[in-house]
């Protein structure tokens, strides 16, 4: 039977979810924040960073960071904006094939947000395991009087085995702005990542599915509400890396992430969004 289970992660409150195979997901209170997930034979999926700060108010690097309502500089909150360090409540089970584990975590505007973001939002993340494959689904609502904007994405860090490995595919006919580049945000044609250099390429009105080889094997990942895709990987120029990532860790994934970026979501009153990212275990 699929169960949920309440645990601590690093000193965090999490849940952790046990399909019926035997594969699991563990995401933390913290930031909603899926921290881990296994295949049965517990193999890990995502990379999580042994260097990030498991502690109040700070990003964990690695996993999937849900990023709202701001993607990275782009704007005038904090970078990222601040439901990744928000904490969030434990909403209880959604509904979900039988087949299926799933948990959904909340986060309501409170007096700390509302002074970043004076908006009344609801925003929860739905989190499934179903058929090898996870699935996480972002909603935001206007629970407000006013029309906002936001910016939102699943910064999905998949473990890769080795940096050298990797082969996207699904982007040849797309072009991207190269975020690296800081004098220029002209869009260019794709080309094929090259391992060890720093990639920061967000893909604008980008295609609903895209397959990710790598020496951990075969990834599908399917994006549906979002529209751009983020494609990112410090590089192993120390200058570039995080102090929160180990100096060779770099070289164990890659990001690729389902965003809404280029074409802010603009909710009325009352008005709903969701996107979703499922990723398919590698093989």
């Amino acid at each position: 039977m699929p169960t949920l289970e309440n645990c601590l992660f690093h000193g965090l409150p999490a849940v952790r979810l046990r399909a019926r195979d035997g594969a699991t997901a563990t995401v933390t209170l913290h930031g909603a924040h899926v921290v881990s997930w296994k295949t049965p034979a517990g193999v890990e999926q995502l990379y999580l960073s042994p260097n990030t700060r498991f502690e109040s108010g700070q990003a964990i690097r690695g996993g999937v960071p849900v990023v709202f309502p701001q993607f990275n500089t782009r704007g005038v909150l904090p970078r990222h904006g601040f439901a990744r360090t928000c904490r969030w409540t434990l909403a209880g089970e959604a509904e979900a094939p039988d087949d299926a584990c799933s948990v959904t975590l909340a986060l309501q505007s409170h007096k700390v947000i509302k002074a970043l973001w004076p908006y009344a939002f609801g925003c929860t993340l739905t989190v499934a395991l179903q058929d090898d494959s996870l699935v996480m689904t972002l909603t935001v609502s206007n629970q407000g009087p006013e029309a906002f904007s936001f910016q939102a994405a699943l910064h999905t860090y998949l473990a890769v085995g080795s940096i050298d490995s990797i082969r996207l595919t699904g982007l040849e006919a797309c072009d991207f702005e190269d975020c690296t580049d800081a004098k220029t945000t002209a869009l260019k044609r794709h080309t094929a990542l090259r391992p060890y250099e720093a990639i920061d390429r967000i893909y604008f009105n980008a295609p609903g599915q895209l397959q990710l080889q790598s020496a951990q094997g075969l990834v599908h990942l399917q994006q549906s509400g979002f529209c751009d895709v983020v494609v990112w990987n410090p590089g192993g120029a120390a200058a570039s890396a995080p102090p929160d990532l180990p100096k060779d860790g770099f070289r164990q994934f890659l990001c690729v992430e389902a965003a809404c970026i280029g074409q802010p979501v603009v909710l009325r009153p009352a008005q709903v969004w969701s996107g979703s990212q499922r990723i398919g275990a590698a093989r």
